[in-house]
């Protein structure tokens, strides 16, 4: 039987998207075994994989450092040395166990062949060319034993290594995968592969993140407030928020789907600071209790409310990962109450009510497929928002962003839209002028689409643009029925 990989873990050791691995499976027609791939099949895609190179993928690592807000990440990408010494001690039960299948091996061919010798003394010349033939075919496996190039022990071997600094998390019943890298609890490993896990406050003080561990073994990174029942422990329940991994780990857990509606939360936050990009834009730093994280979906939107009274709806503009450290985009001119607050006010440091979430602008779940995303004025909140869990995801071909107008030069946001673009392989950003003709954008959202005709679009902006547009690319002869497409108002 063949040796499997996760598609997961073999994207990573061809150093490639998990997308663009699906699409070489496509394009080649490889089979796979439920979500798994062979090492053979896996080599033969990719001939080209350096397995000389360092097994734990920094480049993979620093392409995910550059692409998201360094700030609110794990600190490094190593784990802390407790954890690393007991997964260097699980890697080292499977070496063990590994060198000892192949010395029985090595040792049943040894006596094979010595038996085998000593049948050559008897009469039956048939019976003599037969045990020859046996032995060179047997002394012929034992050389391969000794061949030090051997690419699939090799792959194996990096396969194992990889495992030390990054182990992979399977749920159920949704079968959903992803990894935890450095300091990151279960909790936060599976927000920042854009999962919907349950959870309340993200510091074990509610028990909203308990799940089960039905295999491998964790350690707790913290202590938490939250009990549970010695019953509970002995079947194997944690926290998630609390807990890390140290080997590969199957769990029980509940996590909502795209469709499901996430609880309306009432949330007390701190306006950490407010950066003026530009005269018209302003970017609002903001952070829950360290008890109460916010749980949204990335393209939804909440309500801000000032101690003064003064509120209105924003959409988040920062991803579903770090559900305490929340951005918010405000367009200087565009009516709303919040306007003078932010832009002539003084509102760090200033408490705020967030009431919420709200919006169904989200991305296809378990979706594949090649995204293209086209964003104009305050649409640029929630497409920032989407874009940054897709890339977490790490499960599109590739990634377009058409950004009507641009950023403002030299902002943070326009540093952040050209790193994508430059550190990672399979995504696009352009920016085009603010009075682009409908046609001409309608020309280059199309022509994106003829590319890869499984592309998903979606769409944000002012709501007369946003219909404008859509009437152009009617009237060109293509269907826009299943675009996602939210009207921002402004």
């Amino acid at each position: 039987m063949p040796q499997l990989l996760s598609l997961s873990r073999a994207a990573r050791l061809a150093d490639v998207t998990r997308g663009e691995l699906q699409k070489r499976i496509r394009k080649e027609r490889v089979k796979t075994f439920e979500g798994e791939i062979a090492i053979e099949d896996l080599l033969v895609l990719y001939p080209e994989i350096n397995l000389d190179e360092d097994p734990v993928l920094e480049r993979v690592q620093r392409i995910k450092s550059e692409a998201r807000p360094k700030s609110h990440y794990s600190d490094g990408w190593m784990p802390d040395p407790q954890v690393l010494m007991q997964r260097l001690y699980e890697f080292q039960h499977i070496l063990v166990q590994t060198k000892s299948a192949l010395n029985t091996s090595e040792l049943l061919l040894e006596e094979t062949i010595a038996e085998l010798r000593e049948a050559l003394d008897k009469p039956e010349a048939a019976l003599q060319t037969a045990i020859r033939d046996c032995i060179d075919k047997l002394q012929g496996a034992m050389g391969r034993l000794d061949r030090v190039e051997d690419a699939k022990a090799r792959l194996f071997a990096k396969n194992a290594l990889l495992k030390i600094v990054t182990a992979a998390v399977r749920l159920q019943p949704s079968g959903h995968e992803f990894f935890i890298e450095g300091n990151d609890s279960i909790l936060e490993a599976g927000l920042k592969a854009g999962l919907y896990l349950d959870y309340g406050c993200t510091s074990g003080n509610c028990g909203a993140c308990k799940c089960r561990v039905v295999s491998g073994a964790v350690r707790k990174l913290r202590q938490h407030d939250y009990v549970l029942s010695a019953r509970e422990q002995a079947q194997g329940y944690i926290l998630a928020c609390s807990n890390t991994a140290i080997s590969d780990l199957v769990i029980e857990a509940n996590e909502a789907t795209a469709s499901e509606v996430l609880p309306h939360q009432v949330i007390r936050a701190l306006v950490r600071k407010v950066e003026l990009e530009s005269p018209e834009l302003a970017v609002l730093h903001v952070q829950t209790p360290r008890t109460q994280s916010l749980r949204f979906k990335a393209g939804q939107r909440v309500r801000l409310t000032t101690e003064e009274g003064v509120s209105d709806t924003l959409y988040i503009a920062s991803c579903p990962c770090d559900g305490r450290n929340l951005l918010f985009l405000l367009f200087a001119g565009i009516g709303s109450p919040l306007e003078d607050v932010v832009f002539k006010g003084d509102l760090a440091r200033q408490t705020l009510v967030l009431e919420g979430p709200d919006g169904q602008f989200l991305l296809h779940e378990d979706s594949k497929r090649p995204v293209l995303f086209v964003a104009k004025g305050g649409g640029l909140a929630p497409v920032k928002s989407l874009v940054e869990q897709a890339i977490t995801i790490d499960e599109a071909e590739e990634l377009s962003l058409i950004l009507v107008g641009g950023n403002p030069a030299g902002s943070s946001l326009e540093r952040l839209c050209r790193s994508w673009n430059d550190a990672l392989d399979n995504f696009q950003y352009r920016s085009t002028e603010a009075d682009i003709p409908l046609e001409v954008l309608a020309d280059q959202i199309i022509q994106t689409i003829e590319q890869n005709n499984r592309t998903e679009v979606y769409i944000a902006g002012p709501d007369a643009w946003l219909q404008g547009l859509l009437k152009v690319v009617g009237e060109k002869g293509v269907d826009s029925a299943e675009w996602s497409v939210e009207s921002v108002g402004c």
